[in-house]
């Protein structure tokens, strides 16, 4: 699910970090199927860029009010599009 971003890149399949931490690369645990709020950016190419300095939280790490925020409040006054 994406919140920002739908004018540069309608899906996204991958997303792209530097190989390891010394090079702000970041390791997100694959093998629980955790699920991620992650913050990048989109390069010219269509890759989805994160690293280290970048807000990237586990979504069960959430407070109940930042999911609400995220899924609904933030929408409000902004001119991306949250689904």
């Amino acid at each position: 699910q994406m919140f920002k971003g739908f004018e540069k890149l309608k899906d996204v399949q991958y997303v792209y970090t530097p190989f390891d931490s010394s090079l702000c690369g970041v390791k997100l645990d694959a093998n629980n199927k955790k699920q991620y709020l992650l913050t990048g950016q989109i390069l010219n190419d269509g890759k989805v860029l994160i690293h280290l300095c970048n807000y990237i939280e586990p979504w069960d790490d959430l407070s109940l009010s930042q999911k609400k925020s995220l899924n609904q409040r933030y929408q409000m006054g902004c001119g991306c599009k949250v689904s």
